[in-house]
């Protein structure tokens, strides 16, 4: 998702274009779609001078602002996900059928680990690369 600064609106994936009032991101871009920086008078790699308008700068201000709260919105979700868990492992606890479940647990997840562990480093490349390729094609 990008957000544009120009319309205010988001536009969803990892589009080149504003869908809405058509300006690009951070970027001039040709009409053949090479990328150029924001004071190019030209094209560096075809020489088309018809250039995309890009979205106005913001401050570095902002930028700071946006990375802080994003910070802040992180820490805030993981330390609320680790209360739930908290609790929910505390309510696992208190029965047998929960503790032998969270034993059960424990053993699956060790011999996951044990079984990664043993496979080749070819192989285990070749799971990292298809997740990362799968959640790209995901637009995560």
């Amino acid at each position: 998702m990008k957000y544009c600064y120009e319309c205010g609106r988001v536009t969803a994936g990892e589009p080149l274009y504003c869908n809405f009032c058509g300006r690009t991101f951070d970027v001039k871009l040709c009409p053949r779609h090479h990328a150029n920086p924001r004071v190019a008078e030209a094209c560096s790699q075809c020489g088309s001078r018809e250039l995309s308008t890009p979205q106005p700068r913001i401050s570095v201000w902002w930028k700071a602002l946006s990375f802080l709260l994003q910070i802040v919105v992180r820490g805030f979700l993981l330390i609320l996900s680790l209360a739930i868990a908290v609790e929910i492992v505390k309510g696992l606890l208190s029965t047998p059928q929960g503790q032998n479940g969270v034993l059960v647990l424990g053993i699956l997840l060790g011999v996951l680990w044990w079984i990664w562990s043993e496979l080749p480093d070819w192989l285990r490349k070749l799971v990292r690369r298809l997740l990362k390729r799968k959640e790209r094609r995901n637009g995560d």
